[in-house]
């Protein structure tokens, strides 16, 4: 009977081994959603899930950088996923990568409004922000009600443009 334990043991080991070393653990991206919101930080994006809801919204919603950066550079930008209706994103946990990737997705979309948020900035950041073709930003000042008559107002002004 203990035999048997310590081989079920070191069998699971050894395949939980083979996947942290081989194997890809990597999720697929998957946006659904008129609105794509790019938020790392957990209460801040249930917040924002739940105020776009309230809304009506469909949010499709990218908690990691890495599949931010992959959907913004790769699938949106190449046309293997729809672009979204609005994007609205912690442009901190971009990053530089991600933050460019934004910009080109940007200048490939001109109709697409991009909401941008930071409790924390600096020069750079907003130097890099202002870079982004028709982005929105919004600074620490800002609070959940802003952001929600923002992207209230720019959904609407799309649907009446479109």
């Amino acid at each position: 009977m203990q035999a048997s334990t310590v081989n079920q043991q070191g069998a699971s080991s050894r395949a939980g081994r083979a996947m942290f070393r081989g194997e890809s653990r990597k999720r697929p991206v998957a946006f659904h959603g008129q609105v794509l919101l790019i938020e790392n930080l957990k209460e801040r994006r249930h917040l924002m899930c739940d105020m776009l809801a309230h809304e009506r919204f469909e949010v499709g919603v990218v908690e990691d950088a890495r599949e931010a950066i992959q959907l913004l550079a790769g699938e949106l930008l190449s046309g293997q996923r729809q672009v979204p209706e609005l994007i609205l994103c912690n442009a901190r946990m971009l990053g530089d990568a991600g933050l460019a990737a934004l910009e080109r997705l940007c200048a490939s979309n001109p109709d697409v409004p991009v909401i941008l948020y930071s409790p924390f900035t600096n020069p750079r950041l907003r130097e890099q922000i202002a870079r982004i073709p028709g982005a929105w930003f919004m600074d620490h000042s800002a609070r959940l009600e802003d952001l929600r008559s923002t992207v209230v107002s720019l959904a609407s002004s799309r649907q009446t443009s479109v």
